[in-house]
């Protein structure tokens, strides 16, 4: 018995990256990165939540449709607990971040239908702010040689 985990990385199977993806990739550790840093003890989830994209960015009218796109969320004993970080949620019901939370950032960058990147970290509320605990790497897009 333990806590649930959850966390992405980007891979590029037997190939290097394009420049396309490599963009991609950095858009979205530039803007998880800003989620990240704004969270703290004292600070809301709305603090958070104004880093991530707009849903009009991907042409969506509705927060809704990133729902489970661009999200933080707590981890426990269940995959998604408080506090939740989301444009739908956290704008008009900020909830404060306390020390000792452990929270996953998600997020993704691309062209739909096309590619794209995603990524997401677990964190761990601090006295000064957010420690990235996911021991994966993250700062590039991982390379996988392909075996066939």
């Amino acid at each position: 018995m333990g806590y649930l985990t959850c966390y992405y990385r980007t891979f590029c199977v037997g190939r290097k990256p394009t420049d396309q993806e490599k963009d991609w990739y950095k858009r979205v550790h530039d803007w998880l990165d800003a989620v990240i840093d704004a969270i703290k003890p004292g600070a809301t989830t709305a603090d958070a939540a104004k880093h991530f994209p707009p849903a009009s960015k991907w042409g969506y009218k509705s927060e809704l449709h990133l729902l489970c796109s661009e999200i933080g969320h707590g981890l426990g004993l269940h995959l998604y607990e408080p506090p939740i970080i989301n444009r739908l949620w956290s704008l008009e019901h900020p909830q404060t971040f306390e020390k000792g939370m452990v929270i996953a950032v998600e997020g993704r960058e691309g062209e739909p239908f096309v590619g794209g990147a995603r990524i997401e970290d677990m964190v761990v509320v601090t006295d000064t702010g957010a420690e990235i605990i996911t021991r994966m790497p993250r700062d590039e897009i991982i390379v996988a040689h392909s075996f066939v």
